[in-house]
């Protein structure tokens, strides 16, 4: 069994990461903890990349954080697919929220595509989700749950 001594942590390989900063930060209000520059020698031998690369953390009230990777020699484009789910790998981010229509009333207005019909869809009974791409196309899921303790009992 893994010991975590810390909420998990998920980190994003970004192209433009003063963009990514703002709509994480001024958008869904995460803090920006740390940015630290990696050399070439260490980000090689590490297996991240041959170049180095600029890292940046941002965490949520809760202490969950992101890492915001920026590589020194540009990325790849991502290759996600037209659906969330359409190529194995493909990875999104969940935010559960207290109110959905608040949440995405903020992010509409930064004009990040909606994936979500109608933008709010009942994907089962009281559970109300909408997915959305950020700047460079990374997916995220906002949920609200009617019941919030059905779902996370230890969180009330």
């Amino acid at each position: 069994m893994l010991n975590m001594i810390a909420p998990f942590e998920m980190g994003i390989c970004v192209d433009n990461l003063d963009t990514m900063i703002a709509f994480y930060r001024d958008i869904l209000g995460f803090e920006l903890i740390s940015e630290i520059d990696v050399l070439a020698d260490r980000s090689t031998k590490a297996g991240f990349t041959v170049g180095g690369y600029r890292i940046v953390r941002m965490q949520t009230h809760y202490g969950e954080r992101i890492k915001l990777v920026q590589p020194v020699n540009n990325p790849s484009d991502r290759m996600s697919g037209e659906e969330v789910l359409s190529n194995r790998g493909n990875v999104f981010l969940t935010f559960i929220v207290n109110d959905l229509k608040s949440a995405l009333a903020d992010i509409k207005d930064t004009g990040a595509p909606i994936r979500t019909t109608g933008e709010i869809f009942e994907v089962r009974d009281g559970v109300f989700l909408s997915i959305i791409d950020d700047p460079e196309g990374n997916h995220l899921e906002f949920v609200e749950y009617a019941d919030i303790a059905e779902y996370r009992p230890e969180l009330v």
